[in-house]
């Protein structure tokens, strides 16, 4: 993405020449560090001239861009929010096209497009502004589609999920009927055991009752024939 800094601060640099205030001077040692990628000492140089001068947007400008330059997006925009605040339109669009870039590199898109949405308002006609803001479009939409993928893919895994309750309740009412099944073969098998027993006895009752008619007429049989025997042995 296209920095604003190093052309805002070129020009503010030839005004800063012609006067040797302390404020000036930290100002042009400030973008000096900057443009030779001391970010850190840049930044202090700024703060120093806020201190000074802290009706001044440019030194809030200028810290802005060191850390924006340094990944510390977040302090950068607080920055640039300051700058925005006491700035003329210059440097409020730059600003705040500047801070589009910060959320970018966030990935705070939908935040960076307003942003740049801003800047166009004040300068419309600035095509790094148009760029930015369709790129910012762009990543917007994307950031969008992935996030509704995890909510599809949550809801797949909910019906997985339920589908498996559902199935494991199936299996447990299939468990529990072939349980049912088998206590119900097990009891017909016993009440046809305890039948089969009480018919045996029975017929066991009738042989012993049928083997002792016989014994009991065999007996008779033979009493007979001792009787007739005595009988017939004796003379009266």
């Amino acid at each position: 993405m296209i920095d604003k800094t190093l052309l805002f601060f070129s020009v503010i640099l030839l005004a800063a020449n012609t006067s040797a205030d302390e404020y000036r001077s930290k100002v042009n040692e400030g973008y000096e560090f900057y443009k030779n990628g001391d970010y850190d000492k840049a930044t202090e140089n700024y703060r120093q001239a806020g201190i000074i001068k802290p009706d001044k947007a440019l030194p809030n400008f200028g810290k802005g861009a060191a850390l924006y330059r340094s990944n510390d997006f977040e302090e950068a925009n607080k920055e640039y929010s300051a700058a925005i605040e006491k700035g003329g339109d210059k440097i409020k669009a730059d600003a705040y096209y500047n801070t589009g870039n910060a959320l970018y590199k966030a990935e705070k898109y939908a935040d960076a497009v307003k942003s740049y949405v801003n800047a166009l308002g004040i300068n419309s006609d600035d095509k790094d502004y148009k760029h930015n803001l369709e790129m910012a479009l762009l990543k917007q939409q994307m950031q969008q589609q992935q996030q509704q993928q995890p909510d599809q893919g949550d809801k797949e895994e909910k019906q997985d999920q339920q589908d498996k309750k559902e199935g494991d309740q199936n299996q447990q009412d299939q468990q529990q009927k072939d349980q049912e099944k088998k206590d119900t073969e097990k009891k017909e098998q016993q009440q046809q055991r305890q039948s089969a027993e009480e018919q045996m006895s029975e017929d066991d009752a009738k042989n012993l009752l049928s083997r002792f008619e016989e014994d009991e007429k065999e007996i008779q049989k033979r009493l007979k024939q001792v009787n007739i025997g005595r009988s017939s042995g004796h003379d009266w």
